[in-house]
């Protein structure tokens, strides 16, 4: 079964620079779909988490001057993958989780900055 997570987001996209007072924010959510059924094995959680992988990083792949083309935020989608994790709250997810490049003990400063 196909199941539905949103309004997961309050992370800011920084691009070009360091993050001070004037740095321009934008507020980014998604929702992501994952088939639920398939956490019960290791193998279908890893196919979860690519997925939400996946969509995680299109939600936070912004118009890149620097590349000349399209890059990925990868603290907001740390951010994302984090609370996707979080929210959906399965043991096999988790455990794909910890060895997944977009591992985080705990979401970025920018959601802080972001509540303020």
């Amino acid at each position: 079964m196909k199941k539905r997570i949103s309004s997961l987001l309050f992370a800011m996209s920084i691009f070009g620079g360091v993050a001070h007072a004037d740095t321009d924010y934008s507020k980014v959510s998604a929702t992501f779909t994952y088939d639920e059924a398939a956490l019960e094995t290791e193998a279908g959680a890893a196919a979860v988490l690519q997925n939400l992988e996946d969509q995680a990083e299109r939600a936070c792949r912004k118009v890149s001057l620097v590349t000349l083309g399209l890059a990925v935020d990868e603290v907001c989608a740390q951010d994302l993958m984090f609370q996707a994790v979080d929210r959906i709250g399965h043991r096999n997810l988790a455990t794909q989780y910890a060895a997944s490049d977009y591992f985080t003990a705990q979401p970025s400063e920018r959601i802080q900055l972001a509540a303020r």
